[in-house]
């Protein structure tokens, strides 16, 4: 019997139109089986939200091969259904596309820029099909991805599967490329839009994060890597994919120099998903199911641990200075103790639950939720101290990494989620039950003042800044417990937190009109009379208007959390906390203080 030809699948991608924001795509589609087929667009591509972008198709049909129309249905939201009579069809629509995100496509007259799950459908279950993908684009426009290029045509792209088409977003335009190479690998800096940014500097730097990621895990495990910036009136974050990543910066985001920390903290972090998420993934994370949420209870290892390495790994590179790092472990500590919702949720199910509005928070998500880019930061920090305190300095979470890289990820290969644990007790060499029972799996505060005493470093708190003479009294100063908007020149609450004292007593959303009697003309105003005019325990009268009416509440006035952490070496540390600071910080203990 002889052998039948798998269906081979022709895109045609144009935006040589690019005013009216709208792709026109061409699938042609041959060796079709008779019968029905299906089209399906995914729901989402890569953010941990249903984003649903069929809404963006319209014009959609198709031809058989001598071009008369087939019937199409369209049986989902996203899935489109006809029938071929043999051979041949060609499916046509259009895409509109003018969102400028991570996750979304966005066209105009200066470039085209796609994530593939907005663009392109798969036929039936078949992703493993090989798949080209020919660009049409205005004279002088190019193109930079992860995807292959035919060498004689650079604008027909090839991809081996569906999931790597749509884990390779395409920027084309007359954007600045850039080019530089680590262990042979070629990698591809390509820059749309313009700011504050110094592109030499931001090459250079870019370079260095490479390095210090691949000292880590030994070598790069791919043959190229792309960057892709857009810089524009705002950020829109960063998207990892497995040779690329697309970042999003506010055009002003790279001077001064804490601002600039944190648009290469944004890089290394996602350059660290190359490895951990997109080859180092529990077994749901890929192959995706593009049409439904994917959940997994380990988020606060692949997106947590990443934000812990993220600053880290600056200071390897020595973009960060010791005291830059000290500095953001500070700020992250403070955020997470300020937060009352790390006694209601654990990461676990931050994790599972993130697909119900991570992306969205009202005004009491700070008060029921626990993000597990934050806190999972803090356990990555945890465990990395834990696993080098038990083993003497021998071992730490960058061994952990390896051995999932060297068992799984190098492989291609997810692990189920029970993995993780027994992979960090092996490098341990010991059982972690109760660390991940208290703190992944419960809510057992943190213990960050007794792990970082491991390094010879302590974490102190303060009411105010370092330096001014209230910073050691002993009673904290009043609070209201509330957090605040401005809204044209107008107050309101944002949250209340709960517990504190404005819970049940002021609502989100009220606009704040005087203390006391006195009129509040700003946030402002409000936090500087608060802590000066009054004491923990005191009531107060706030008035606000409710839904448009003036109400009167009574406040019984807080101690405040404190609002100044630092984290600063120990006075008389021993050869042990010196060794884990020297080895943990990439740093020498400086000799004054030894």
């Amino acid at each position: 019997m002889a052998k039948v030809a798998a269906p081979t699948l022709n895109y045609t991608v144009d935006c040589t139109d690019p005013s009216r924001h709208i792709y026109r795509v061409a699938l042609a589609l041959a060796n079709l089986a008779p019968g029905p087929h299906r089209l399906t667009l995914p729901a989402w591509a890569g953010g941990y939200e249903i984003e649903d972008f069929s809404r963006h198709v319209f014009d959609l049909a198709v031809q058989d091969a001598a071009g008369q129309p087939l019937a199409v249905d369209k049986v989902a939201k996203n899935v489109w259904a006809f029938a071929a009579p043999a051979g041949a069809a060609t499916v046509t629509y259009a895409v509109y596309a003018f969102e400028l995100g991570t996750t979304r496509s966005h066209l105009d007259d200066t470039h085209a820029y796609w994530n593939g799950g907005t663009l392109f459908f798969y036929l039936d279950d078949l992703k493993e099909l090989p798949i080209r993908v020919q660009v049409r684009a205005p004279a002088g426009w190019h193109a930079s991805t992860a995807l292959a290029a035919d060498s004689h045509e650079p604008l027909t792209l090839h991809a081996a599967h569906y999931d790597e088409l749509v884990d390779s977003p395409v920027e084309v335009g007359t954007h600045r490329r850039y080019e530089f190479r680590v262990d042979g690998k070629r990698h591809t800096v390509a820059i749309w839009g313009s700011g504050n940014q110094d592109d030499a500097q931001l090459v250079q730097d870019i370079r260095r994060i490479v390095e210090a990621e691949a000292a880590l895990f030994g070598g790069l495990p791919y043959r190229n890597y792309t960057f892709i910036f857009h810089i524009a009136e705002r950020g829109t974050g960063g998207l990892e994919h497995k040779n690329s990543t697309t970042c999003g910066f506010e055009r002003f985001s790279f001077q001064p120099a804490a601002r600039y920390r944190r648009a290469l903290s944004l890089i290394a972090h996602e350059f660290f998903h190359l490895w951990n998420v997109k080859r180092i993934h529990p077994d749901m994370l890929g192959p995706f199911d593009y049409t439904q949420e994917v959940h997994t209870h380990l988020l606060w290892a692949m997106e947590g641990f990443t934000s812990y390495y993220a600053p880290l790994l600056l200071r390897r590179a020595g973009l960060y200075t010791v005291s830059d790092y000290l500095e953001a472990l500070a700020q992250d500590a403070q955020r997470y103790e300020s937060q009352p919702g790390r006694y209601v949720m654990d990461l676990s199910r931050s994790s599972f639950d993130t697909w119900l509005g991570e992306y969205h928070p009202n005004e009491d998500t700070l008060n029921r939720a626990m993000s597990y880019y934050l806190k999972g930061s803090l356990v990555g920090l945890a465990l990395d101290l834990e696993i080098r305190s038990r083993t003497g300095g021998r071992r730490s979470l960058d061994d952990v990494q390896r051995l999932l890289f060297e068992r799984y990820g190098q492989y291609d290969r997810g692990f189920p989620e029970p993995a993780y644990q027994a992979a960090a007790e092996e490098v341990a060499g010991g059982s972690l039950a109760q660390f991940f029972g208290r703190y992944i799996n419960g809510l057992d505060p943190l213990p960050l003042d007794t792990l970082l005493a491991t390094a010879g470093l302590a974490l102190t708190r303060r009411w105010k800044p370092a330096g001014d003479e209230a910073a050691s009294r002993a009673v904290p100063p009043a609070w209201l417990g509330i957090t605040t908007r401005t809204e044209a020149g107008r107050l309101f609450v944002r949250t209340a937190y709960d517990p504190g004292p404005a819970a049940g007593v002021l609502d989100a959303g009220d606009q704040l009109m005087a203390l006391a009697g006195w009129r509040i003309p700003d946030a402002s105003a409000l936090d500087q009379r608060i802590p000066s005019d009054y004491r923990p325990g005191d009531p107060v009268d706030i008035t606000a208007f409710r839904r448009d009416r003036l109400v009167t509440r009574r406040v019984t006035l807080g101690a405040a959390p404190p609002t100044h952490y630092q984290v600063e070496r120990v006075q008389r540390p021993t050869a042990a906390q010196i060794a884990t600071y020297q080895a943990w910080l990439s740093a020498e203990w400086p000799r004054d203080d030894a």
